[in-house]
């Protein structure tokens, strides 16, 4: 059984933030990747390595959560007790969806949760907050890549690959946050062709919440026109729902071409309902939470760049205080407004 989390935090101190700085904060007992697999695609089979560093003195066992195709299917797999990590032990997993997970024709987002060894992280979860006192600190990093048709690992073949980082939980985008942290904006876009010279993006969004169904809407602009759109889009996602798609396909009225390069696009979320399964820590919305990424490619070498969402808020010197010399500060917790909701959690 997956739980949630929701996490009270004091104004002073909300780890809302996608800045440059605070994106340096990878580790969390819950971490998403938003893109990973093994799928044969047009240019040859796509595989991810995984790295995975237990930040925690404790042995930790990790359990997780795939959602998206397999076998061109969605679905959403539960991995419980999955493998554990000793104490600050840093592991790589070659091919983590083959060889791991026995899964050889799937793609989607990971969810990673880490426990300590021996513990019962869901049965001793608040069931208002979500925390558990058993919760350890994990980092997650990631390798997608694509090797040749009819080549296999064991052939040393040339591959062309990218980067996509384990998501901490507190770093999703929610309908629930503050101003400049409910939105997402994604830059370095560009669909200007085929062939040498151009380039091609794909957008990716993702459902972050267990407990809710979510509308999301993606609006396209020039980076000279922030204020009209070029063309928007909308998708509602089940939970933890998963779908990634070129920028034509998803803004079907637009054609790749020289024109169509210094691109932005913001990722908001319009409702959220809850399922009948959410518990009463994460009513009435569900636990809204949203993440998103584009992917651009060089057309003629298939190379792909990772653009990663950010939000538009920053952090204030106060909440950088916290962060960096708490005991100067008043950071504590409070119990009054709007909390910030985990929206998974893991049973260990």
């Amino acid at each position: 059984m997956l739980k949630f989390q929701k996490l009270v935090v004091a104004a002073a101190l909300s780890l809302f933030a996608f800045s440059a700085m605070a994106s340096n904060f990878r580790a969390a007992d819950q971490v998403y990747v938003p893109n990973a697999g093994h799928i044969a695609g047009g240019s040859g089979t796509f595989i991810s390595d995984v790295f995975i560093s237990n930040l925690s003195n404790d042995s930790v066992t990790i359990s997780l959560i795939f959602s998206g195709l397999v076998d061109n299917v969605s679905q959403t797999k539960v991995f419980n007790d999955k493998f554990t990590l000793a104490p600050q032990e840093r592991k790589e997993f070659v091919d983590f969806f083959a060889n791991t997970l026995g899964l050889n024709s799937a793609f989607g987002q990971l969810i990673f949760n880490a426990c300590k060894t021996g513990a019962n992280c869901a049965a001793d979860q608040d069931p208002i907050t979500g925390i558990s006192p058993n919760f350890r600190p994990i980092s997650v990093e990631t390798r997608i890549f694509a090797i040749p048709p009819g080549t296999t690992l064991d052939q040393k073949p040339q591959t062309v690959g990218q980067l996509f980082a384990g998501i901490p939980w507190y770093n999703f985008a929610s309908s629930e946050a503050p101003t400049g942290y409910n939105k997402i904006f994604i830059t370095g876009i560009r669909s200007t062709g085929n062939g040498a010279g151009t380039f091609r993006t794909n957008l990716g969004l993702v459902n972050a919440s267990q407990f809710s169904t979510t509308t999301l809407k993606v609006s396209l602009y020039r980076g000279n026109n922030p204020s009209t759109p070029l063309s928007t889009y909308q998708e509602t996602l089940p939970p933890l729902g998963f779908h990634q798609q070129s920028l034509t396909a998803m803004f079907p009225t637009l054609t790749a071409g020289p024109d169509l390069t210094n691109l932005f696009a913001v990722v908001e979320q319009l409702s959220s309902q809850a399922t009948s399964d959410a518990p009463q820590g994460c009513l009435p919305n569900g636990c809204p939470a949203f993440l998103a990424y584009g992917s651009a490619l060089d057309n003629l070498t298939s190379d792909p760049t990772t653009l990663e969402p950010q939000f538009t808020g920053q952090l204030t010197d106060v909440q950088i205080g916290c962060i960096f010399n708490p005991e100067s500060y008043t950071c504590t917790q409070k119990t009054g407004g709007k909390p910030l909701h985990r929206a998974v959690k893991s049973r260990n």
